[in-house]
């Protein structure tokens, strides 16, 4: 992968990311605005759940997109693969449904009707897992076209229907449907007849993937906590709400995509470079800006869950700690190449890097759910909601640094490659006055909406404005942005839309 094409494809990926947190924001204000605290905790769970389901997927798609960046046609390959394992993840999904439900005194049959989301999800999962090997940037656009989709049809089911928890997974089980589709029409220069020797090389690597994926049903597993150890599910739902306003801060983490690839195929510390620098110009002012307007979005979301805004505002640091980790993990990752024959031997894993950082990344995240479950048991029965989540977002952040910490030493020690630090001075001038400068605003006009549209029109307004002010003073302070301009503007005359799709 070219260097134009990694950034494009990060550029991409951040594009569709952040429309996807507003229209994303926009759903889930329809769901809060119209669900009790039981019920989105409910949505909450059903989500966690099916993490859980897509295991099966999860142990194979890395060596499907490992193998698709290497130029092998393995789209009709991997849809076969995946009707073999789609009976393995429904059950997954039917027996933990159940035990949920049976834990927080819920109807089972409400929380079963997450399977018409899995459904198209496991499309989903295996057209993604090939097109992020072959062109990350579709998975962006796919992105976009979901995010608008899901908001149509929940303004449908939700608003004109009234459907509620019903409504909304009709709404995601389409607009994941389309998004599929989408990524499935734009494959088709990559199928190829049925390669049972690929199919038997990705099952027998999927051993080397388990710890990787333990990881993802672990990082799932709070919500569950939460819900099945204080028997509660409202609880869940002030928890996703604070998770859901903080999302935008880590979406700047889509900037890397593609970073993996290029690594794969021969990187240098200049992809490094222009990949932390990218993002961190975005994720730096986003930061800042949410710390400030956390209360807003929140009480937006519905004024219940404005008590959880500190709570929101650790999750955010915490996310933004546990990117810039993820940063030196691609490098080692990127740079392994253990797996590039034929055949994939668990000795070979077992001393690879890639071994090595999923190791790390999933005693973290154990340790991480440990202390979050004991203190559930000890201390979470007396505490209130809002007390609850607070604790365990600084658990969360406490583990990120550690991670982060870790991550960054190993790749200096293992790699040539570094983080180059210089380039965050002009970030972090521009939005310390972007956020001072949005805060004293917001106390110049107060913050009184009586209604959801009333907030949101002044939420957008304050971010236009700190915008505004961000990129202005960078404009005139940083080289490396305004080159960044020129890029961009080369990037618009030289490509086309057939280059992206």
């Amino acid at each position: 992968m070219s260097r134009v094409k990694l950034r494009l494809s990060g550029g991409l990926a951040f594009a569709a990311n952040l429309l996807g947190y507003l229209t994303g924001f926009i759903f889930t204000v329809l769901i809060t605005r119209r669900l009790s605290a039981e019920e989105f905790g409910v949505w909450a769970l059903i989500s966690s759940l099916i993490v859980y389901s897509l295991i099966p997927y999860n142990l194979v798609r890395n060596w499907i997109t490992r193998d698709a960046a290497r130029g092998k046609k393995v789209l009709d390959t991997a849809l076969a693969l995946c009707l073999l394992l789609s009976p393995i993840s429904i059950l997954i999904y039917i027996l933990s449904g159940i035990g949920s439900a049976s834990a927080i005194n819920y109807d089972a049959a409400t929380i079963l009707l997450g399977l018409m989301v899995l459904a198209p999800y496991i499309s989903l999962s295996m057209a993604s897992a090939v097109q992020g090997g072959y062109m990350p940037q579709r998975i962006g656009v796919s992105r976009i076209i979901f995010e608008i989709s899901k908001v149509l049809f929940a303004f449908l089911f939700l608003i004109l229907l009234g459907l509620r928890l019903i409504g909304a997974l009709l709404s995601l089980s389409l607009a994941y449907a389309v998004q599929a589709g989408f990524l499935l029409y734009n494959s088709k220069s990559l199928r190829q007849k049925i390669n049972t020797s690929w199919i038997l090389k990705w099952l027998k690597g999927a051993p080397a993937n388990i710890i990787d994926v333990l990881n993802k049903a672990l990082s799932a597993t709070n919500i569950v906590l939460m819900s099945v150890i204080l028997g509660n599910a409202a609880i869940a739902g002030y928890w996703q709400a604070a998770v859901s306003a903080s999302a935008l801060v880590t979406s700047s983490r889509l900037l890397i995509t593609g970073l993996g690839a290029r690594l794969l195929s021969g990187g240098s510390q200049r992809d490094v470079d222009k990949s932390f620098s990218f993002c961190m110009m975005l994720a730096i002012p986003l930061l800042l800006g949410f710390l400030v307007l956390s209360r807003d979005l929140l009480w937006l979301l519905n004024p219940i869950y404005s008590p959880a805004w500190i709570a929101a505002c650790i999750l955010a640091v915490a996310g933004i700690t546990r990117f810039v980790g993820n940063i030196g993990a691609t490098v080692l990752t990127g740079t392994d190449e253990f797996d590039r024959g034929d055949t994939i031997t668990f000795k070979d894993y077992l001393k690879s890097r890639v071994f090595m950082v999923n190791g790390l990344r999933t005693t973290l995240t154990g340790l991480n759910l440990a202390t979050v479950a004991a203190y559930l048991i000890t201390a979470g029965r007396t505490a209130s909601m809002v007390e609850i989540i607070t604790s365990v977002a600084v658990i969360n952040l406490m583990w990120a640094i550690v991670g982060a910490i870790i991550n960054l030493k190993l790749m200096r020690k293992m790699t040539p490659f570094k983080l180059n630090l210089s380039t965050l001075k002009p970030y972090l001038i521009s939005a310390i006055v972007m956020a001072l400068a949005v805060y004293l605003i917001r106390e110049a006009l107060g913050f009184k909406p009586a209604r959801a549209l009333e907030a949101g029109c002044q939420i957008l307004l304050l971010v236009i404005i700190g915008g505004a002010i961000y990129g202005g003073i960078l404009y005139l302070i940083s080289k490396e942005f305004r080159r960044f301009l020129r890029e961009v503007k080369n990037f618009i005359n030289s490509y086309k839309l057939t280059d992206i799709l």
